[in-house]
Formats: C-alpha cells, sequence, structure tokens
C-alpha cells in the first residue's frame, strides 16, 4: 500500500477502496465476493450493523480465523450445494477467501499472512474424453432444463474445448469474436489470440446458439439496449423483478456465475455428476490409449 493511502475506518468502504485497486475484473469480482462475505459474517458474528463494522475488526485474526472456520463448515454458504444444502467448502474457495484476507490486509498495512489450504485441481478430461463428452451433452436436451439455457451452455463447452480457456477468459467474448463463416475454418477470438473450431459438433452447437441469440435479442429488445446487443453470451429467460421494478427480459448479457450455475447443472444432469468447465480445458499431451482403456 502506499504510503499516502488512507485507509477508511469503516469497513465496507475499506473494502470498496481495496477492490477498486484492482486491475483485474476477475480479481475484482473475487476479492468482493469473498470479503464482502467476511463483512456480512462479521456482522453476525459481533452482533453489530454491517455499517458498524470497522476495519480493525476485518484486521482481527481471531476474527478471520472464526470466518474461514465457518465458511469451511458451510455455514456461510449463499447457494446450496449440489445434495447438500450447507455442504462443506471446496479447498479451492477456502485457498481464494484466504487469499482475499491477506491481500486485504496487507493493502491495509497490517499483513495477516494466514495460511492457505494447498489448491486441489480437478483431473482434466484428455480431448479424445472432452470431444466424447461434448457430443454427448450436445445430442438430447435433458428434461428440467430450458432448451436454451442448454445450447447456450452446450456451446460454452464447445469453446473451452476448442481455445483451452476457462470461464474469466470466454464470458467476455462478442459476436465479432466468433467467426463461424470463414473458410477454409470457423474460428474464435480470446484475447486477441484465433482459435480454430475444428470438428463439426463445436460448429453446430455454435450456430445453434446463434440462431437462438439473435431470436432472444430480436424485437423490442433492440429497442430496450438503443441497438443490438453484441455480447455472446446472453440471458435465456427474464429475471426476477427487484425493489418493484419490472423483471428485466430474456436476451441481456449474462453473468458469468449464470453460465456456471448452468454448466453445473447441465453435467449433472447429463452425466450423473457434475465436471467443471476448466475439465473440458485438455491437458497438454493427449493419452487417448489411456482413455481408451479407462472407457473399456
Amino acid at each position: 500500500m502506499p504510503a499516502t493511502t488512507v485507509v477508511p475506518a469503516r469497513g465496507t468502504a475499506a473494502v470498496s477502496r481495496f477492490v477498486d485497486t484492482l486491475a483485474s475484473e476477475a480479481t475484482r469480482r473475487l476479492r468482493r465476493s469473498f470479503l464482502d462475505e467476511y463483512l456480512a459474517w462479521s456482522a453476525t458474528y459481533l452482533q453489530r450493523p454491517a455499517a458498524k463494522v470497522t476495519t480493525r475488526h476485518l484486521l482481527d485474526e481471531e476474527n478471520a480465523l472464526a470466518w474461514l472456520a465457518a465458511a469451511q463448515r458451510g455455514a456461510t454458504r449463499r447457494r446450496p450445494g449440489l445434495g447438500d444444502p450447507t455442504a462443506r467448502a471446496s479447498v479451492n474457495s477456502m485457498a481464494a477467501r484466504t487469499s482475499s484476507v491477506n491481500t486485504f490486509s496487507r493493502w491495509c498495512g497490517h499483513p495477516l499472512e494466514l495460511t492457505p489450504p494447498a489448491p486441489e485441481f480437478a483431473d482434466r478430461l484428455t480431448p479424445r474424453e472432452a470431444h466424447r463428452t461434448l457430443r454427448i451433452l450436445s445430442g438430447d436436451h435433458p428434461a428440467g432444463m430450458l432448451q436454451a439455457t442448454w445450447e447456450r451452455t452446450v456451446a460454452v463447452i464447445a469453446l473451452a474445448i476448442a481455445t483451452g480457456q476457462g470461464l474469466s477468459a470466454l464470458h467476455p467474448l462478442r459476436l465479432a469474436d466468433l467467426d463461424l463463416e470463414r473458410r477454409p475454418m470457423p474460428r474464435v477470438r480470446v484475447a486477441e489470440q484465433w482459435y480454430p473450431i475444428i470438428d463439426a459438433v463445436s460448429r453446430r452447437a455454435l450456430a445453434r446458439w446463434l440462431a437462438t441469440h439473435q431470436a432472444l435479442t430480436a424485437g423490442e429488445l433492440k429497442v430496450l439496449r438503443g441497438g443490438d446487443v453484441e455480447e455472446l453470451w446472453v440471458t435465456t429467460a427474464p429475471g426476477r423483478p427487484r425493489a418493484g421494478q419490472v423483471a428485466p427480459p430474456a436476451g441481456l448479457p449474462a453473468a458469468i456465475r449464470t453460465l456456471e450455475a448452468s454448466h453445473r447443472k447441465l453435467t449433472a444432469l447429463a452425466l450423473g455428476s457434475p465436471l467443471l468447465l476448466e475439465q473440458f480445458c485438455a491437458v497438454d499431451q493427449d493419452d487417448d490409449r489411456a482413455a481408451d482403456a479407462r472407457s473399456a
């Protein structure tokens, strides 16, 4: 933290100022999510309004450790886990929580240096496994999921396989980044780099989503937005009305958490258990013989 930086005494103000210093949108979103959780938990734990939680409370090591312990038990969970509404937090989310409070405390000039758990990485599919799974997922619309949501989710998986990139890189894509008409081979641009879209299953899945995207964003929505919706990933159903306002229509830009939730649901419905999107980002070497042996 620069010597001229003054840390606000109020916890909410300090967190906001800290988050604003971060360069990456994905990092800002992650840090704010966990620090807001810490603030809300501290308000309950200390039996005071959130506005009365101070920076001193957030930098208290015993307080931070108690929050991390509660989070690990699943006590701070905001969305139900698959099959268990109070499931324990994953090792990776606990590592991100610890990193968030450590980084914030260093910015405040009072480093806590709490020890994070070692992160765990899900086993990635080989390219052959990933393409086989994509064929399964793209072949049948599962009951219990909107048709358009299924089409969008399969398209996201197709681009993860084609590019090896996860949601943080794929979420910002715009329609102009996807060039399915290019010959001899369609391509997609992620972070200024073009990737070929080689297999026919992926091309069909992406073309299907583009047609649905056009249907969702046509007509009145174009008037509402004052022009075309340029984002590649849009919502597939109307949102919920908030604070007396009219519910937002389908076809608006989709949040990254919306894409994450749809991915979990599709893989759980179609495969019996959820896969992470990162598992479709294939390993460097394709050991197809090992893949065949596992599927035999």
